[in-house]
């Protein structure tokens, strides 16, 4: 019977054993008195290690999942990074189509923001932004690669010049590179040749846009003419050169002058236009073209042809110079000085010279020196002066219109 208690209570106590969490040091080595094999006490202490282990493992994995990092977009402390697998994101990054740049923080940037010393415009989603901008008061330009543009900037058929320190649209006049440009108010070049009118005043500006800086008269691209100062302003309301100038700076040849309103319907392959009248017995040269023609020399008298050899009207032009010295030619009982002949077979010359002349006319002997009579074989006759004039400054292919 006490064998049989010991029994019990031996079982009793290795139930205790396994159900703490550890065994102490001072187990391991219980006497044997005790009743418990060495063998018993290095099975409990390897189950309970084992345990502990799997215990230790599941807590670190339930704390390294709330560790987990969050990629792609984060906000902290009111400032947007972008987190990959690396890191936060630096420098140049483009994200669903679009540019962004980020610090050396990795903090996305947003207004002006300066790059290797460029200026850079970002909005407030921090996406790069292109083309016209208004920042503050000013206009400014990105280029496509997102920088700002500064100096001359074409867009079409339109001109634009940003400022070259600070990229701020220029309006209104401007020197640049020692010539004057005027800007509209949305930043436009005015381009010329074309006059404008800015507050009271007319600008004549010419091809390419620079304020013109000479006088005299200029052609716009529509064909008009105006009369232009030094400092760019169009004469208004006054009488230049033969022409009437009307409010606008518009210059037209005043054409009261019968003799002057005909010519403009003409045209010549020179810049000169010969108009010589059979009835009035006086020729005039025009120079410019067709439309625009300015009388340039005014009421010469000449003689033409009689009423059995008339000379003929309409239009021709002068095409040969008699190649003699002094342009002589001879007649039969006569010479003339300085011959012009036209594609209608009669010649422009001086009055009648003795026959035997060959020298400088201006010395020789005149026979005949009748002017606004209708005397010749059809040629018209001039006067030493004017005939000279005619044959050394008026080009073959010149227009001669002969009217009556």
């Amino acid at each position: 019977m006490k064998r049989v208690r010991i029994v019990a209570m031996l079982l009793a106590g290795v139930l205790s054993v396994t159900s703490v969490p550890a065994v102490s040091v001072s187990a391991a080595k219980a006497p044997l008195s005790s009743g418990i094999s060495s063998q018993q006490v290095s099975t409990v202490e390897a189950v309970t290690v084992k345990e502990a282990a799997a215990t230790n493992k599941d807590a670190a994995k339930k704390e390294t999942s709330k560790k987990t990092v969050k990629l792609g977009w984060v906000k902290k402390n009111n400032k947007w990074y972008y987190v990959t697998k690396k890191g936060n994101k630096t420098g140049w990054a483009k994200i669903d189509g679009q540019k962004y740049y980020f610090n050396s923080k990795g903090v996305m940037q947003t207004g002006l923001v300066t790059i290797k010393g460029k200026k850079y415009f970002f909005a407030q989603s921090g996406a790069m932004k292109t083309g016209w901008k208004h920042i503050s008061k000013d206009w400014y330009y990105f280029e496509k690669e997102g920088y700002m543009k500064r100096g001359w900037k074409r867009l079409g058929e339109r001109w634009f010049f940003l400022d070259e320190e600070t990229g701020a649209m220029v309006t209104g006049f401007r020197v640049i590179k020692g010539r004057r440009y005027y800007f509209r108010k949305d930043g436009v070049m005015f381009n010329g040749p074309h006059t404008y009118k800015i507050g009271t005043r007319y600008f004549f500006f010419e091809k390419g846009g620079a304020l013109t800086n000479t006088e005299g008269w200029k052609v716009s691209d529509l064909g008009n003419h105006f009369y232009t100062y030094k400092n760019g302003t169009v004469a208004v309301n006054t009488k230049i050169d033969g022409k009437i100038i009307d409010g606008g700076g518009v210059g037209v040849l005043d054409t009261s002058n019968e003799m002057d309103r005909i010519a403009q319907g003409y045209r010549s392959d020179t810049q000169y236009l010969v108009l010589a009248n059979l009835d009035t017995h006086y020729l005039q040269i025009y120079k410019g073209n067709k439309g625009e023609w300015r009388r340039f020399k005014s009421n010469w008298e000449f003689s033409c042809g009689a009423p059995a050899t008339r000379t003929p009207t309409g239009q021709f032009k002068l095409c040969y110079k008699n190649p003699s010295e002094y342009g002589w030619k001879e007649f039969t009982f006569c010479r003339a000085a300085y011959v012009y002949w036209t594609t209608a077979g009669f010649m422009l010359h001086t009055w009648l010279y003795d026959k035997y002349s060959y020298g400088d006319p201006e010395w020789e002997e005149i026979v005949d020196d009748r002017l606004g009579e209708d005397i010749s074989m059809s040629c018209i006759r001039l006067s030493l002066e004017h005939a000279k004039w005619i044959y050394n400054n008026i080009p073959h292919g010149t227009r001669l219109v002969v009217i009556e």
